[in-house]
């Protein structure tokens, strides 16, 4: 029995052991799911269920805690070949509606899109499991048979108050959300549709439905539903649902129709006329417009029921539209705006004395999205606005609403709406539905990628990236916007943590480096609290994964009231349309809080306890350790700083070193960075036994240094971070 248990050990050791080695690529992320080999996508199917916690792509993972994960490989079986497994959702059928279960075994039931090889053709298709592992196709697919081929993503739901699956679909091409229902998961009944509110200018994808109580009221449940704007959004609204019908509430309708809450003084609205404004030209008519006119585009993005817009009689009418005369009273003017781009011809304008000081077009679509200006430099001045149209082609008119004096600048070149995430790479977020009633919270998570660039990223595991991290949602009212998706890290992701690192009161200036916290690699979390001085102008945060002058860099700028985060001299890599800064309007309080988990490939910041949240990939060098502090403009307090290396979730080390707890200059080396051969400067009296490990914990190099040996050769090694251990001594170096 003890030779049977030692050999079941070692046979785990080795299993351990290659599961790690396989988790060591290059950016290959250490706590954030990832498939062992090939593509992963939306999240689809997360429930939670004897336990177990269920995450689809359509391959699956299991969890019991949301941390760590078991990768089953994929699940689909018994299909012709004929089509595509898209987006979908699983259910546990434990009433046996479908009549899939038997007496002893509940059936779970994944509805899926079937998107055919040969015609594109999408419609929507079932199977089921009763060992849940394995999924075998519904030979009466489809179960909603179609002839479009943008008919996708079902997220399936019970509905209990009505006693029947509730099913929500994406028409991505019409902005619409469908809503379907059915007593046993394979007849479906249409029965509603929620379109054309919130963003439109992407398709709509990917779509969810759950509840959250109000502001922890429990008594006071609302519906969210979300859907993903492609090519990386993800919108919400917040209603009421009936089992058939989802309405937005009178809150969730104030803000985003009529804009209720913006923070500003509001100049116009044209929701009395043009009032005081002059018009020149043929291009505005008696009134300002409702929507489209005429044969238009659909126009969208407008609050209210009014705006200007000048394709009165096609884009052949011109024209000109001025304010009257006003004194320039707060930092931002703020305003939407779509149309036409074409400088001097389509475009709004700012006039101080007689001159034109600033200029916006549109971006050739109708979708009005906000822009603005910052005019901090010209307080005080008298001025006017003129929205111009001189333009007789093509995409000749502009549109224009809500114009705002602010003290925040909410130029975000975003449609008006509820925005989950303002990275670039957090899209298809997915809830986890709870099968087995124990836990009082809602978690959702989301694909790390962009389809921008996705087909471009190319891992050493596949043409793949990773999830995000699980995120508890809690909703609650907010003065600005009616409501609020507040998102935190699960607590479970705190048992990765390795000691932490505390740092207090500390006063930034200019750039220096945080020398009490130096991770191996970048799988670390911090979180850190700095005071906000209004009106001083700081810009202040963290330069991440630094390397000579690459970095990541993660701001906020207090004259914007804006979190940034800008990676175009990050990477190590060249990704097409992936450099850009991300910037997102945050409220304006005493403090900020930055709560940061970096992976290899990602960081992910929730900004005042997940009040605000940005997600984005990022590819910086292996060696791109150093992280920095910063302020501009003004010196900043930085009042507390936590920070932790954290644990890979697949055995996976930094090192081979339990025992490493510095390095020690018994074995200094030169030159460091090296590129052929590393010297000591100490002499060595007895031969040692050495191991050279990479970044990834692998030993890749090992020998015996004799007695006088002064030099050890690496030319064999690539370029790299590397680490030189002898006995429990070890020195870092960099390999170019």
């Amino acid at each position: 029995m003890k030779k049977t248990i030692n050999l079941l050990l070692a046979i785990c050791c080795c299993l351990s052991v290659a599961t790690a080695q396989i988790y060591t690529q290059k950016y290959r992320p250490q706590f954030h799911f990832s498939p062992i080999s090939g593509w992963i996508g939306d999240p689809t199917g997360a429930i939670r269920f004897q336990d177990t916690y269920r995450l689809f792509w359509w391959g699956q993972a299991t969890s019991d805690d949301l941390v760590f994960w078991d990768d089953k490989g994929w699940a689909m079986a018994g299909d012709d070949g004929s089509f595509i497994y898209f987006t979908g959702s699983v259910v546990v059928d434990a009433d046996n509606t479908g009549g899939f279960g038997t007496a002893t075994d509940t059936a779970l039931v994944a509805v899926y899109t079937m998107h055919n090889k040969a015609t594109g053709i999408q419609s929507q298709g079932i199977s089921t499991s009763l060992n849940y592992d394995q999924f075998q196709y519904y030979p009466g697919n489809p179960v909603i048979p179609s002839t479009s081929t943008d008919f996708r993503d079902p997220q399936v739901i019970w509905h209990p108050e009505t006693n029947r699956w509730v099913m929500v679909i994406t028409r991505p091409i019409e902005r619409a959300i469908e809503i379907y229902t059915s007593d046993n998961l394979v007849d479906w009944i249409y029965v509603s549709k929620f379109e054309k509110t919130g963003a439109q200018k992407e398709v709509w994808e990917v779509p969810d439905l759950f509840q959250l109580p109000l502001d922890g009221d429990s008594s006071n449940l609302k519906w969210v539903m979300t859907c993903g704007m492609g090519p990386n959004r993800t919108q919400y609204w917040v209603g009421d649902f009936d089992g058939t019908h989802f309405t937005m509430d009178s809150v969730s309708e104030a803000y985003l129709r009529h804009g209720a809450g913006i923070e500003g003084v509001l100049f116009e609205d044209w929701e009395n006329g043009y009032n005081d404004w002059t018009a020149t030209g043929n291009a505005f008519g008696a009134n300002p417009a409702q929507g489209a006119i005429g044969g238009q585009q659909d126009v969208t993005g407008y609050l209210g029921n009014y705006l200007v817009n000048t394709y009165l009689n096609g884009d052949v009418s011109t024209g000109t539209l001025t304010s009257p005369a006003f004194q320039i009273s707060h930092p931002f003017i703020n305003f939407l705006i779509s149309g036409g781009s074409q400088f001097f011809n389509t475009e709004i304008r700012l006039m101080v004395n007689g001159q034109v000081v600033r200029r916006t077009q549109g971006y050739n679509s109708e979708r009005l999205r906000w822009d603005g200006w910052d005019v901090s430099d010209l307080m005080g001045q008298p001025a006017t606005i003129v929205i111009v149209d001189n333009a007789t082609s093509g995409w000749g008119h502009i549109n224009v609403d809500n114009i705002y004096f602010s003290d925040v600048k909410f130029a975000t070149q975003t449609e008006h709406a509820y925005w989950a995430d303002w990275g670039t790479d957090f899209y298809a977020a997915k809830s986890f539905k709870d099968y087995d009633h124990a836990e009082n919270r809602m978690v959702w998570l989301a694909w790390m990628n962009n389809w921008s660039y996705a087909n471009s990223i190319n891992t050493a595991w596949g043409n793949s990236t990773a999830h995000s991290l699980p995120r508890e949602l809690k909703l609650v009212s907010s003065p600005s916007q009616g409501y609020r998706l507040i998102q935190t890290p699960i607590p479970a992701l705190k048992k990765l943590r390795q000691d932490s690192v505390s740092i207090g009161i500390t006063q930034v200036q200019n750039s220096q480096p945080l020398t009490q916290f130096k991770p191996p690699r970048n799988t670390y979390e911090m979180e850190a609290t700095f005071m906000v001085n209004p009106g001083s102008g700081q810009d202040f945060g963290f330069n991440l994964c630094v390397k000579d002058a690459r970095k990541l860099v993660l701001g906020y700028d207090e004259k914007t009231s804006e979190v940034y985060l800008n990676r175009t001299s990050a990477n190590d890599i060249f990704i097409p349309n992936f450099n850009t800064e991300m910037r997102m309007p945050v409220v304006r309080d005493s403090q900020l809080t930055f709560h940061i988990f970096v992976d290899q490939l990602s960081v992910e910041v929730f900004v005042n306890g997940g009040e605000d949240v940005m997600t984005a990939l990022v590819f910086p060098a292996e060696d791109a350790l150093g992280i920095e502090l910063f302020s501009k403009n003004a010196t900043t307090t930085m009042t507390e700083l936590k920070a932790w290396e954290l644990q890979s979730i697949w055995g996976v080390n930094p090192t081979p070193a339990e025992e490493i707890s510095g390095f020690d200059n018994e074995i200094d080396i030169f030159p460091n960075p090296v590129q052929t051969t590393l010297h000591f400067k100490a002499v060595f009296s007895e031969k040692q036994a050495f191991s050279v490990v990479d970044s990834a914990g692998l030993v890749v190099k090992s020998g015996t240094i004799l007695p006088g040996q002064r030099s050890i050769s690496v030319e064999d090694l690539g370029s790299g971070m590397y680490f030189l251990k002898m006995g429990n001594r070890v020195v870092k170096f960099v390999k170019k």
